[in-house]
């Protein structure tokens, strides 16, 4: 399954949240994985490539959105993840600027 799969496709992990109401951490720890896999090339090549930027725009979309149908431990567990998110999103602006 590739990232975008992974994320927005008819078995990913949004379909599963928005669908089920349910926080899959298999698949969310194959998608961090994934992004920490790439963060170096990203940051070395200065631009992520549109095949993952879009996923990953969705799953924060998603994410920050919230639903009033999740449970009291799927939402605990969708704030976390937002927030690995953007601690993740954080990496990209060490070194982007000059003091």
């Amino acid at each position: 399954m590739n990232f975008f799969d992974k994320i927005v496709g008819e078995h990913g992990f949004l379909v599963e949240l928005r669908t089920k109401n349910s926080f899959n951490e298999q698949l969310y720890t194959e998608i961090i994985n994934y992004l920490s896999e790439n963060v170096s090339r990203w940051k070395s090549n200065g631009a992520i490539l549109i095949a993952d930027a879009v996923p990953m725009f969705h799953l924060i979309d998603e994410l920050s959105g919230g639903s009033r149908f999740w449970s009291e431990e799927v939402q605990l567990r969708v704030e976390d993840a937002m927030l690995e998110l953007q601690v993740f999103i954080c990496t990209f602006e060490e070194g982007l600027f000059p003091d």
